[in-house]
C-alpha cells in the first residue's frame, strides 16, 4: 500500500493531525493533495500549519529557558533542608504544649513538599534561585493538583531523578503533571503566565 493510499483511508481529522507531525516535503505534499481532494479549504490547512509552527517555536523558546539539572537539584535541596529545619523547630516548640506533635508537624512538612510549586512566587528554593514551574502548553500557572502529582514522584527519588538527564530535562513528576521548570531571568521570561493554553 502506498503512502497516498494510506492517507486516503484516513479520516480528515487524522490527516490534519499528520500535518502537525512535521512530515518530510514529499509526504506533506501528498497529505495536502488528499485534503484538497476532500474539499478542505486552504484557510483551514494554513491555520493547522501555522499552529504547528507556533507550537514548535514555543517549545524551542522554552527549551532555551529551561533550568539546568544542577540548579533544579539545588532548589530541591534548599526546600528539603528548609522544611526539615522548620519541622525540627516546630516539633521542639509544640512538644511541651501538644505532647506527641510529630504527626501534625510531619503532615505540615509533607504538605509543603507536595504543594510548594503552587505557592505564589514559587517555593523557597525556586524563589531564591529565580526559577518557576509552569504547566504546558502555554506556560500556565501551577495548581495544587499539578503540584501534588509533580512532587508525589519524589517518593521514588532516584528513579525520578534519572528522567531529568534526558534531552527534555523533564523528570518523571514533570511528565506526570505536564510541567517544566524555567529560569525567571532568561530572555523572554517576563511574559505573563497564561490563564489557559493557547487555542488549538
Amino acid at each position: 500500500m502506498t503512502f497516498r493510499e494510506k492517507c486516503q483511508g484516513l479520516e480528515t481529522e487524522e490527516l490534519l493531525n499528520k500535518l502537525r507531525l512535521g512530515l518530510v516535503e514529499g509526504a506533506q505534499a501528498i497529505v495536502l493533495e488528499v485534503l484538497k481532494e476532500r474539499g478542505v479549504s486552504d484557510a483551514t490547512i494554513e491555520r493547522v500549519l501555522a499552529s504547528e509552527a507556533a507550537r514548535q517555536e514555543e517549545e524551542a523558546h522554552q527549551q532555551a529557558r529551561m533550568a539546568s539539572q544542577g540548579i533544579r537539584l539545588l532548589a530541591f535541596g534548599l526546600d528539603f533542608v528548609a522544611a526539615t529545619l522548620v519541622l525540627g523547630l516546630l516539633t521542639a516548640l509544640l512538644q511541651p504544649i501538644a505532647g506527641a506533635a510529630e504527626p501534625i508537624v510531619l503532615a505540615l512538612w509533607w504538605g509543603y513538599m507536595l504543594l510548594r510549586d503552587a505557592i505564589p512566587g514559587g517555593s523557597l528554593g525556586k524563589h531564591l534561585l529565580k526559577l518557576r514551574v509552569v504547566r504546558i502548553p502555554g506556560e500556565r500557572r501551577m495548581t495544587l493538583g499539578a503540584s501534588f502529582f509533580r512532587n508525589l514522584t519524589h517518593a521514588f527519588f532516584l528513579i525520578d531523578a534519572l528522567f531529568i538527564l534526558g534531552e527534555r530535562r523533564m523528570r518523571l513528576g514533570d511528565m506526570l503533571a505536564g510541567t517544566i521548570v524555567l529560569r525567571r531571568d532568561a530572555p523572554g521570561a517576563r511574559t505573563p503566565l497564561a490563564a489557559s493554553p493557547p487555542a488549538p
